[in-house]
């Protein structure tokens, strides 16, 4: 909706701050650093890598929740049904800089013991073109893919799902320098309230055939992916974070050897001056809230990593 909203210049001109919005690489850590290093101001980032970031001692601020619905992760064979995921002997796929998918992995893994069955080996594939040319070529017998951008493989033949999972959090936020958040935090908050705006006019009939072309163009979506991907996702777009997002993140980093466990909680990187933190019992019967959302699991077999102590 952002990039939408900037291509059709869309309530442009009357924002009441300067916005120069940078393209940043498919890449958590170079977004951060960018943050580090005074470039950016303000940022739209994976909701597990935020976490990762605010318990590794950074001093980033949680500025609010851009996209309250999960991200959904499936495991895909090269046209082969019957196959389940108790038949992977040798190499899987993953999305590259993806921590989600990390995790995701994580999530399979306990299922049943890697380890006593030899191990899983893992290979980082840059894109989707990359995945289909190694599983198509034998490389790796299997890949983890976020679903909305496996859809076309699946949709096609050319790709079987065999077992999914979700991540039950908000998939992403809002965060900002902790200097911006001081200084600018009428202007984060214009900027929250302006991406709810993005998100609206997005999703109007009327612009339907530009968004289309767009996201052909950009993320090659198309026809019934369109749609697929619409459905799966929920702009939220305020300054609201929810308690649950952060521990539920933090839960599955620390189950996954990705966060040490004992750290503080993420909620004390909270940008406190202007968004609120949310306990679950303030979203009864808001929007925000889905069936798959706030502890309901999505995926097969066993759920979730051992509860966390805050």
């Amino acid at each position: 909706p952002v990039q939408f909203a900037l291509v059709q210049q869309n309530n442009i001109h009357d924002l009441p701050f300067h916005l120069h919005w940078v393209k940043c690489p498919p890449d958590a850590d170079a977004v951060l650093a960018m943050l580090g290093a005074g470039l950016l101001d303000t940022a739209i980032l994976h909701t597990e890598d935020v976490v990762q970031a605010a318990t590794g001692g950074s001093t980033l601020r949680i500025c609010g929740t851009y996209t309250s619905s999960p991200r959904c992760f499936g495991l895909y064979v090269q046209n082969q049904k019957g196959e389940g995921p108790e038949t992977l002997r040798s190499q899987c796929g993953l999305q590259q800089n993806c921590l989600g998918s990390q995790l995701a992995l994580h999530v399979m893994g306990q299922e049943r013991e890697w380890r006593t069955q030899g191990g899983l080996y893992l290979r980082q594939l840059s894109s989707i073109e990359a995945a289909k040319t190694a599983l198509a070529s034998g490389r790796v017998q299997a890949v983890l893919w976020e679903r909305h951008l496996a859809f076309e493989c699946v949709s096609s033949g050319e790709w079987v799902e065999i077992w999914q999972t979700t991540l039950p959090w908000s998939s992403a936020l809002f965060v900002a320098t902790r200097d911006a958040a001081y200084a600018k935090s009428k202007s984060i908050q214009s900027f929250v309230q302006w991406t709810r705006t993005c998100s609206e006019d997005f999703l109007e009939a009327e612009a339907a055939e530009a968004a289309s072309q767009l996201l052909a163009n950009t993320y090659r979506l198309s026809g019934v992916g369109v749609l697929a991907w619409l459905s799966s996702v929920r702009w939220w777009c305020r300054c609201e974070v929810l308690r649950s997002d952060l521990t539920e993140a933090l839960r599955h980093l620390i189950f996954a050897n990705l966060a040490q466990p004992g750290v503080v909680h993420p909620s004390k990187n909270l940008a406190k001056s202007f968004c609120d933190l949310l306990e679950a019992t303030d979203l009864q019967g808001s929007p925000y809230l889905a069936e798959e959302h706030l502890g309901s699991k999505q995926h097969k077999g066993r759920t979730s990593p051992m509860p966390l102590d805050e």
